[in-house]
């Protein structure tokens, strides 16, 4: 069979899941590599791959590797570890021939996004970019123009937008300068944000050159963040939908039928059969949010609330304490013709309570 493409190209569709990462493969660099040679791999991937300028799900994984790699050989007794051990030696350690093990002191911890912070000291790739160039220029006097900042604006999206997708028109001003000390202009931008069904909270859309715009510098992204909206029925978790059912105490010991509205308007009908504890769940397969990827929906999870009365009064507490105390099998003859007689009274057409009617 043909072997995996070698993960240090980072191309689409050559990189694949091995049983040990090589760090320097990752970073694309061979075991001679000196630390300038590591942050300078390091610095062009993490670039490259930052989420606000990649955000597809190879990208995030291939910043996440790049990330463990450089905090790795950026740390002399990781690498040392690491090039005597491997992976595996340095995460789980191996024998030492004596009994014990050696190695076996690196778990990946931190997140991707603090590697590229500690880097760059900003989350920013834009900015990050523009501290690089304003670097470079110090040095050899580039005269590129430099970068404008990045602003950031948040999308309120409802839970039914994500549930369905929808194109959101979206608004910024910003503010154009012609030439050097010429006037200020405000110019209003209206863009429009796709989100895609199934999208992730805080999920981040980009849109290059669309921020302030003067002489020599060139106009910075404005990015526009999907913020969702408190929902009135559900709450989400990664695909999921959680509903809060309320129930009283005798719909959670005798049962009962939930009539649950979806986002897409249909109503559930969901008979609760069981005895039914404080915080149990019931989960009702696919009908969440759809997944990202396209491959089906999430579940709803229901999740129970037990509501308590305030007070009992002494013969509602009597009755409670008889119902529970009623055998299971075989009661006698005198115990099935009372709880008969309780019952047919209880349930009497007109004076029966259990219908709402309260007997004089």
């Amino acid at each position: 069979g043909g072997s995996c493409g070698k993960i240090r190209q980072h191309r689409r569709g050559t990189h694949c899941a091995v049983d040990a990462m090589d760090y320097y493969e990752e970073l694309g660099i061979n075991r001679a590599a000196t630390d300038i040679d590591i942050n300078k791999a390091y610095r062009k991937l993490a670039l490259t791959y930052h989420p606000d300028k990649d955000d597809s799900e190879e990208a995030a994984m291939i910043f996440e590797r790049i990330a463990e790699a450089y905090d790795v050989l950026s740390n002399r007794k990781l690498k040392a570890t690491f090039d005597l051990l491997g992976e595996i030696g340095l995460k789980d350690g191996v024998p030492d021939g004596r009994g014990g093990r050696k190695g076996g002191i690196y778990t990946f911890e931190a997140s991707p996004m603090a590697i590229f912070k500690r880097f760059f000291a900003t989350d920013n790739p834009y900015e990050a970019l523009m501290v690089i160039q304003d670097a470079f220029e110090k040095i050899g006097g580039s005269g590129k123009p430099e970068l404008g900042a990045q602003r950031t604006y948040d999308v309120p999206v409802t839970l039914e937008e994500i549930f369905h997708g929808a194109h959101k028109a979206v608004t910024h001003t910003r503010k154009v300068q012609r030439e050097a000390g010429g006037a200020i202009e405000s110019e209003d931008r209206t863009l429009t944000v796709a989100v895609p069904p199934g999208c992730k909270n805080g999920r981040r859309f980009v849109f290059e050159r669309e921020g302030n715009s003067k002489p020599n510098v060139e106009p910075g992204a404005v990015v526009f963040v999907v913020e969702t909206i408190r929902h009135d029925s559900f709450t989400r978790s990664g695909d999921d939908l959680v509903y809060v059912a309320k129930l009283s105490v005798v719909d959670a010991l005798c049962g009962t039928t939930l009539k649950i509205q979806t986002l897409d308007k249909r109503t559930l009908t969901i008979p609760v059969v069981e005895c039914v504890d404080a915080n149990s769940q019931k989960i009702v397969g696919g009908e969440g949010v759809p997944r990202a990827d396209g491959s089906g929906r999430g579940d709803l999870i229901i999740i129970f609330e037990i509501v308590m009365p305030n007070k009992l009064t002494p013969a509602q507490k009597s009755l409670v304490r008889a119902g529970f105390f009623y055998p299971g099998k075989q009661p006698s003859p005198e115990q099935h013709a009372a709880s008969v007689a309780f019952l047919n009274a209880a349930n009497h057409g007109s004076k029966g309570w259990t219908i709402g009617f309260a007997g004089q």
